[in-house]
């Protein structure tokens, strides 16, 4: 049987239902898919912006801080990390762009403009002092601007005079750093004794005993190497009478100095140590230290190579010692002519007998010492010759007899001479 479908009549008001549901409306809808249903929707309304404003200003702050870490590596950043001390000088008047141009030559700047327009901004120009500053390559822009600003420039300089160099040596290299206009006042006065006799003991012991005649330099040997403080203004007299100075010094603590020594025997008695007593003179000791100081590159042969020249001095013997043959000439080089040894010079030992004329350089405290008290031990085994062996090495042979001597010299001969040959190529190459 069909199951009956009631119909309903048209017009017929429909039913209530027994519940009723909230319908979206198309805002409630966009609103919900924004911001989700959930009970916190009202903070992230706020939050929102705020994260999106930090996220901005940190990308522009990125952006900012690589493009300034560019801007610094390439303008404003140490030339490099050497802690190397520049000495810089500005002279009075000099301008900005001079200083700036300065600074660049000496390498301490990557870049001149990039100076000159920071102290103009700065308003600095006027507060940069002239002097002597010190300087390294490893500070940045900003520190060398704070230095040249703050007042700590000086009136001073620092010389290093090096053990073995002569008066011209030393000539030459006041005037490279600038200290001297030129070599010539400076070699002038190495030669007035008068100018300088109340400052040195051994120069005056030297005039005492009528023995500046002859010498290329009267002062040679007599300026003490060391390390100084002179003012930037010095004048070569100046700086020669701080030298000589200090080789009164030196002189007090060697040649006046009670250095006797003392051993003890298995019995716990006291001995003492057996030492050289030498009858040169103050002069004659300075003169000795200057040939040992240039035939010795290393300290512990000082002791040896004095005790060769007292044993030779002892029989008679020329000493025979190569640097006093070029002396006057002023050539570096290890393998003699026979004109060289043959030069009629009052320095030249193969030529005159016992100790040359004078200093042939100006020796360390090491090489005094050595003079004073030469090494017993080849006094006692009348060690008589020595020569070099390997150029480069610094190494001496030290024989008993001419034969031996004469062996050794066949030997390292040939290596001098290859040495003597690329020195003179690379001394041309630089000329």
């Amino acid at each position: 049987m069909a199951k009956r479908v009631k119909r309903k009549r048209q017009g017929e008001p429909r039913p209530k239902p027994s519940f009723t549901s909230e319908r979206y409306s198309i805002e409630a809808l966009h609103e919900d898919r924004a911001y989700g249903m959930y009970w916190y929707a009202w903070l992230w309304k706020l939050g929102r912006p705020v994260l999106i404003f930090m996220c901005s200003v940190l990308l522009v702050i990125g952006m900012v801080s690589v493009g300034y870490g560019k801007v610094y590596d390439a303008f404003l950043a140490p030339v490099s990390d050497s802690a190397e001390v520049v000495n810089f000088r500005i002279e009075q008047g000099d301008s900005v762009t001079a200083v700036a141009r300065k600074l660049e030559d000496a390498n301490l700047l990557r870049n001149r403009s990039v100076f000159r327009y920071l102290v103009q901004f700065r308003g600095l120009t006027n507060d940069i002092s002239y002097g002597n500053f010190r300087l390294s390559p490893n500070m940045n822009v900003n520190q060398i601007i704070e230095q040249l600003t703050n007042g700590s420039q000086t009136n001073e300089r620092v010389i290093t005079i090096v053990p073995g160099w002569t008066c011209e040596d030393i000539a030459k290299y006041l005037v490279s750093i600038e200290a001297l206009e030129n070599a010539d006042e400076f070699l002038r006065l190495c030669n007035n004794v008068d100018l300088f006799v109340g400052n040195s003991y051994a120069l005056r012991d030297a005039q005492s005993h009528s023995t500046l005649s002859g010498r290329k330099y009267a002062l040679e040997g007599y300026l003490a190497p060391d390390t100084y403080r002179v003012f930037v203004s010095a004048s070569a007299e100046s700086i020669i009478r701080t030298m000589l100075n200090q080789d009164n010094t030196v002189i007090d603590d060697v040649y006046y100095a009670d250095h006797t020594e003392y051993y003890t025997d298995d019995e716990g008695n006291y001995h003492e140590v057996e030492k050289y007593e030498t009858t040169l003179s103050m002069d004659q000791i300075v003169t000795l230290a200057s040939m040992i100081e240039k035939e010795a590159a290393r300290k512990e042969d000082y002791g040896r190579v004095a005790a060769v020249f007292y044993n030779r001095m002892k029989l008679g013997m020329k000493l025979e010692s190569d640097p006093t043959a070029t002396y006057v000439s002023g050539v570096k080089k290890l393998a003699l002519t026979e004109a060289e040894m043959n030069d009629p010079s009052p320095y030249n030992t193969y030529y005159v007998p016992g100790l040359p004329v004078g200093p042939i350089c100006n020796p360390s405290v090491a090489a005094l010492q050595a003079a004073m008290a030469p090494d017993m031990e080849y006094i006692n085994e009348n060690y008589l010759y020595f020569c070099a062996t390997e150029p480069t090495s610094g190494v001496l042979a030290f024989s008993k007899t001419r034969d031996e001597h004469e062996a050794n010299v066949a030997k390292y001969r040939p290596l001098w001479e290859e040495y003597d040959r690329q020195r003179a190529e690379e001394l041309s190459a630089e000329t």
